[in-house]
């Protein structure tokens, strides 16, 4: 019952991002000259139709009974996760970087790969992770777990899709050929929390920015600066 109430609940929120998935950032909006400011909107709201997408199709596979494939779109969503806490922390930790700095991290977070050479370095996920975890215990345990299942190690492969009659050497495969409740547990539980944490990033981020904003130089300096 708890598992059931739990996938309710990651359903629910993965339903509240589909409502509010942004469809464009407006630069001159912003009413500054900085890029920061963009650059930061641009990769939260990517950020969001990524996660989504991800919680949409785990809550999905889930439903189906695809664990494995709930694994990994729940680890996915943890990922998604800390790189939005990590958004949030470059916005409140601002005053501590050089113009410069706060720029080469966000293009890092906006373009960053770690496939071409020419590219800027993306971020470290598991650091990420592991600096969520300083403020949130637990967020590690939980993304081991899932990885656990999501690598094709034994929980994953054989421990889900096997099941061993001993007495006579056979080996039987099938779904649900033993008790899975421990696997959907992790996964539904993970996800659970990845989209908690998501969502308490993505809105620190809309209460920090009108602060941020007001720090910057205004495009129309005679006037208000647009915070919306």
């Amino acid at each position: 019952m708890m598992q059931e109430d739990d996938l309710k609940e990651a359903r629910a929120r993965a339903n509240a991002l589909q409502a509010s998935l942004p469809q464009s950032v407006d630069a001159a909006a912003l009413g500054v000259w900085s890029k920061a400011p963009f650059q930061l909107l641009c990769v939260r709201e990517a950020l969001i139709w990524r996660t989504e997408e991800l919680a949409r199709t785990a809550c999905d596979a889930l439903e189906r009974g695809d664990l494995a494939a709930a694994a990994l779109l729940a680890r996915a969503t943890v990922e998604s996760a800390a790189l939005a806490w990590q958004l949030m922390e470059v916005l409140d930790d601002r005053q501590k970087l050089s113009a410069q700095e706060l720029n080469e991290i966000l293009v890092r977070m906006l373009v960053g790969s770690r496939l071409w050479a020419d590219a800027p370095q993306a971020l470290q996920i598991l650091s990420c992770i592991d600096r969520m975890d300083k403020t949130v215990p637990g967020v590690r345990h939980s993304y081991d777990s899932l990885s656990e299942i999501a690598h094709p190690n034994w929980r994953g492969v054989f421990g889900m899709y096997a099941k061993t009659d001993e007495p006579k050497f056979t080996a039987h495969f099938g779904r649900n050929l033993r008790s899975n409740d421990s696997i959907k547990g992790a996964v539904v539980s993970g996800l659970v929390g990845a989209l908690g944490l998501f969502e308490l990033a993505y809105d620190r981020i809309s209460d920090g920015l009108p602060g941020f904003l007001a720090e910057l130089e205004s495009l129309w300096p005679e006037e208000k600066t647009d915070t919306q």
